[in-house]
């Protein structure tokens, strides 16, 4: 049995999976805003806790605000002593796991004050009622992972968590089969990083030194605020056309949403697809070539990359995929997803399944058809919980 924790993370994904009747394996992927974590998880944590449980693994998918807010809060009140739980290993790419030389050197006095503007120039203004970060380092989810000593991409030799690193790893009696990041998509960042710091003073220093951690979380959160501003709106029933939509084409182009890892998890003969807001491309390629050797594309669940944005579900992937259930994780304030073309990419896909959301969205309602279910073979309900037995 595995039990799923969809939490309502306002825009953002934060998920908990425990595995077998006993919960003997706990995973948590990502952990939305700072108010998911203090509203919703925190609860949960310390009754796992209570319970003599653990996190076996924590995964920060990539450094979105909504997806790694609520993972600094928690690390924060975490601390060395493990005061909420105890927790195995960290899955997250910083600085430290980027591709290229950082010298044992001592920086400038001017390279460490631009670092610091970085961190000032890099907050974004406060969210949903939320205050930001103070400007300082040691606010950054790396900074908390340095500090708290934790065990951070151990099981990839503490390199990058990359599928050019290790591409099979067991937590327990957990398998998972890493999908994203690649190499490519994680210099795609380093070398926006580089490009950004050798324009503040030519030939920047690179050093091992953590304020370029937090320097590049900050720079990287916000590195791609303008990419979304393609959603759409709720259509009229006499202006519903599913099938125009299923044509739609679309491309994301966020080199933050490229670095996302994804992975299939594997327990007994379950098997769930977690996408995070990875790029369709890299998805598609590792999954071809999975089934070219053999590997069934039969999924118990799917976690739909990118809160349901058009350019990050094809036709080709929902083609090469079978999947039961495919969970939407947003309440579409930010950016309005989930896009229709989406939903309806996945409605129209030719075998039976559940569209499963954690928040109501009226745009939605569209699809609350008798007629289009019964021809396509979809259902679509709301839930925050769900077992998979």
């Amino acid at each position: 049995m595995i039990e799923i924790t969809m939490y309502p993370a306002k825009e953002g994904d934060a998920f908990l999976l425990s595995f077998g009747e006993d919960k003997h394996t706990n995973i948590i992927i990502d952990m939305g805003l700072s108010v998911t974590y203090k509203d919703f998880i925190r609860q949960d944590l310390i009754k796992l806790s209570k319970s003599n449980r653990k996190i076996d693994l924590l995964v920060v998918t990539h450094v979105d605000e909504d997806h790694i807010q609520g993972a600094i809060s928690f690390f924060e009140e975490n601390g060395r002593e493990q005061n909420v739980i105890s927790v195995n290993e960290v899955w997250h790419n910083s600085y430290r796991h980027l591709q290229f030389s950082k010298e044992k050197t001592q920086i400038t006095s001017q390279e460490y004050a631009n670092l610091e503007l970085i961190q000032r120039q890099s907050q974004s203004s406060p969210k949903d009622g939320e205050s930001n970060i103070s400007v300082k380092q040691g606010s950054t989810l790396a900074s908390h992972l340095y500090a708290n000593r934790c065990k951070w991409n151990g099981s990839f030799n503490n390199q990058a968590v990359s599928i050019d690193n290790q591409s099979e790893i067991n937590i327990s009696d957990v398998k998972i089969l890493i999908l994203s990041p690649n190499r490519d998509k994680l210099n795609t960042l380093a070398k926006c990083w580089l490009r950004h710091l050798n324009s503040i003073i030519y030939e920047f220093n690179l050093s091992e030194d953590e304020i370029f951690d937090d320097a590049y979380e900050f720079f990287v959160k916000y590195l791609d605020d303008e990419k979304s501003s393609e959603s759409n709106v709720s259509l009229p029933d006499d202006k519903f056309d599913i099938e125009q939509l299923v044509s739609e084409i679309g491309k994301d182009r966020s080199k933050t949403n490229g670095s996302s890892i994804s992975f299939i998890i594997e327990f007994q003969t379950k098997k769930l697809l977690f996408l995070a807001d990875a790029h369709n491309d890299i998805i598609l390629k590792e999954l071809t070539r999975l089934k070219e050797n053999g590997y069934g594309m039969d999924f118990d669940l799917v976690k739909v990359s990118h809160h349901g944005s058009k350019n990050n579900t094809s036709k080709e992937l929902l083609h090469l995929i079978q999947a039961k259930r495919y969970l939407i994780s947003t309440n579409g304030d930010k950016h309005d997803h989930p896009d229709l073309e989406s939903i309806a990419k996945i409605a129209t896909a030719n075998h039976t399944k559940e569209i499963i959301t954690n928040y109501k969205n009226e745009k939605l309602k569209v699809f609350e058809n008798d007629e289009l279910k019964k021809k396509y073979g979809y259902e679509i309900r709301h839930c925050n919980k769900l077992k998979i037995v």
